[in-house]
């Protein structure tokens, strides 16, 4: 059984707002194909309680084989969670199966759209604006959150229990996420160039081996082609028609891990379809924006909000 705890809490932040917030920890959304409980954390807003609140679900990042729900440790996810419950939207985070020599994709994916849907089956019990959910991700979280808002009802399909519930999102909110994974993991590199990747990238390389045969199941040695078949399958460009959810992106100038070329051709591609996006670049910001101080957060975090809020019903 999932473990639950609710309770309020008064946070003091520079501004010196307090705001209250009601939490409910370890919620189980679904039982995994290996008989693990996949969970989430619902937050609240106490200052509306008895009103329907809009929802923004939080996918975090770590390479799709790292991470977890947990928002305290990384200052822009817990600036994000406290601005949202200031304004009066509830935050859910979730965790999600990771990659492994095992877990393979679309597990993933299947588990964060069934999140969604577990929401939608839970709105009433947790008073859920069901015409106002979006979704936010970071890095892999990102990546993930645009294939469950840009991808259709039936396709990632996962727990049959939740099939019949919408996964249907406003938005979507990208933080450096890749959107086209053979041109992130560098597939089709040459001879002599795959040489030199080898040779003066050798974690990367060893990094892109691993994490491909992780992600897809096949070698990447031995099953180029598939591997290359299964990346393409696997990202979100190949997802997006005029259906697609407006979209806000943020990706730093000296983003070393996920190159910004990814995110302007995400924004290329939503023009073609003449679907409502807006490209933030952020100036000398690298992988995480770790690097550019609390203030430069705080700016981007209440854009990310400015931006929900005009997408909220």
């Amino acid at each position: 059984m999932s473990f639950l705890f609710s309770f309020s809490k008064a946070f003091s932040q520079a501004d010196s707002a307090a705001y209250n917030f009601e939490s409910h920890i370890d919620l189980t959304y679904k039982v995994s194909a290996k008989n693990d409980s996949l969970k989430l954390d619902l937050f609240l807003p106490s200052s509306v309680a008895q009103e329907k609140k809009p929802l923004v679900i939080l996918l975090h990042g770590g390479g799709w084989a790292f991470g977890d729900k947990e928002l305290e440790s990384i200052y822009f996810m817990r600036a994000l969670k406290a601005q949202l419950l200031q304004n009066n939207y509830a935050v859910a985070s979730i965790d999600y199966s990771l990659v492994s020599d095992s877990v393979h994709f679309p597990t993933p994916i299947a588990d964060c759209k069934d999140a969604v849907k577990w929401l939608y089956s839970q709105a009433d019990t947790y008073q859920l604006d069901t015409a106002n959910f979006g979704i936010w991700g970071g890095s892999a979280g990102a990546h993930l959150a645009m294939l469950v808002a840009y991808s259709d009802a039936d396709e990632f399909v996962g727990d049959k229990q939740l099939a019949a519930y919408p996964s249907r999102l406003n938005y979507v909110v990208d933080n450096f996420g890749p959107t086209d994974l053979n041109k992130l993991f560098k597939v089709n590199l040459n001879g002599v160039s795959t040489l030199m990747f080898k040779l003066f990238v050798r974690k990367l390389y060893d990094i892109r081996n691993n994490l491909t045969y992780a992600m897809t199941g096949y070698r990447f040695k031995d099953e180029k082609d598939k591997v290359i078949a299964a990346n393409a399958s696997y990202s979100p460009l190949q997802y997006i028609d005029e259906n697609a959810a407006p979209t806000l992106i943020l990706h730093g100038t000296k983003d070393r891990i996920v190159a910004l070329e990814q995110s302007e051709a995400l924004s290329k591609v939503l023009d073609q379809y003449q679907v409502a996006n807006e490209l933030v670049i952020v100036e000398g910001g690298d992988h995480g924006f770790g690097n550019i101080g609390n203030d430069k957060t705080d700016e981007l975090v209440s854009k990310t909000v400015a931006y929900i809020k005009q997408h909220t019903h």
